[in-house]
């Protein structure tokens, strides 16, 4: 009973890896692999000490395709997405300022981030340098995606873990 214990463990956990990684791929390739070149793109990096740059007619699938285009990007790459650490140097939180990096479409705070914000023709972009208007310090909850692939994994890993308790008994 006990190897039929480890056993079914060692299935368990390959399965969750194994969707595990799925899922974390799921969300950077489909917007890469089914959505459209938008352009004619603006898009306005505000430094925060009266510095701006202005880029005009750009073209990107998301905001983070767009940014990477015109700028040096330092990023730190999360469940939830790119979260950008660095613009053309100017680094978040430098000398404890409490300025990062934050960007609007349209004039609307974005709510996820860069490489997941899909962009549409003729959008207006701004990055700019300053204290957050959102203060939460919590990540964003889990998508979807995350939600149904974890739903997958337990039960996938409840399937197995059935089928090696029947297979154990038949042959005991």
């Amino acid at each position: 009973m006990k190897n039929l214990a480890i056993f079914g463990l060692l299935i368990f956990s390959l399965c969750c890896f194994t969707a595990t990684t799925n899922v974390h791929l799921t969300s950077s390739t489909n917007i890469e692999n089914h959505l459209i070149l938008a352009s004619n793109i603006e898009q306005t990096i505000d430094y925060g000490n009266s510095t701006q740059q202005a880029f005009h007619d750009l073209a990107g699938v998301t905001v983070f395709d767009v940014l990477n285009e015109t700028t040096i990007v330092v990023f730190t790459q999360y469940l939830y997405g790119k979260f950008i650490t660095s613009i053309n140097g100017v680094e978040n939180n430098a000398n404890d300022n409490g300025f990062y990096w934050q960007y609007w479409v349209n004039d609307n705070l974005a709510p996820v981030a860069a490489d997941n914000y899909v962009v549409s023709d003729g959008d207006q972009i701004l990055w700019k340098y300053c204290a957050p208007e959102n203060t939460s310090t919590d990540p964003p909850p889990p998508g979807p995606e995350l939600i149904f692939g974890l739903g997958i994994i337990l039960t996938i890993g409840a399937i197995v873990i059935i089928a090696a308790t029947i297979i154990y008994l038949k042959l005991r």
